[in-house]
């Protein structure tokens, strides 16, 4: 069979036959009914395409707080500035129910550019009597 004539399916069966199924090149020929050529050819860009390392893993430890919980974080501090780690760890824990400890929430924050010295300012200039006098 000419390579224009042949589908995208039977081309994308050829990986599977050889990885999975472990079928040698002459049965997958034998199978699909084409020639080695295409078996080559296509095995080749798959593997160049793709890792077909099955031991492979990505290093180092999962993250606990995925996208939505940083975007929270970060609109949370956005909206309030002057806010402690044990609040926003109280804000996370019963709206969104995530239980982080305070040294990750200190790297999440860290990571994102929120430093302590941006926070303290404002937790400072946060003294109960005058703002009570204030108001």
């Amino acid at each position: 069979m000419p390579p224009w004539a042949i589908s995208s399916d039977l081309k994308l069966r050829i990986p599977v036959l050889r990885h999975v199924q472990g079928l040698s090149i002459k049965q997958i020929c034998e199978v699909l009914g084409i020639r080695k050529p295409l078996v080559y050819q296509t095995l080749q860009l798959y593997d160049k395409l793709t890792d077909t390392n099955s031991n492979s893993r990505k290093l180092g430890r999962r993250r606990s707080l995925n996208y939505e919980d940083i975007n929270y974080i970060k609109s949370h501090c956005y909206l309030h500035s002057s806010v402690f780690l044990d609040e926003l760890q109280g804000q996370l824990l019963l709206p969104r129910h995530v239980k982080i400890s305070l040294s990750t929430l200190f790297r999440t924050l860290w990571r994102l550019g929120i430093t302590c010295k941006k926070v303290s300012r404002h937790a400072l200039e946060r003294n109960d009597e005058k703002h009570a006098t204030f108001m």
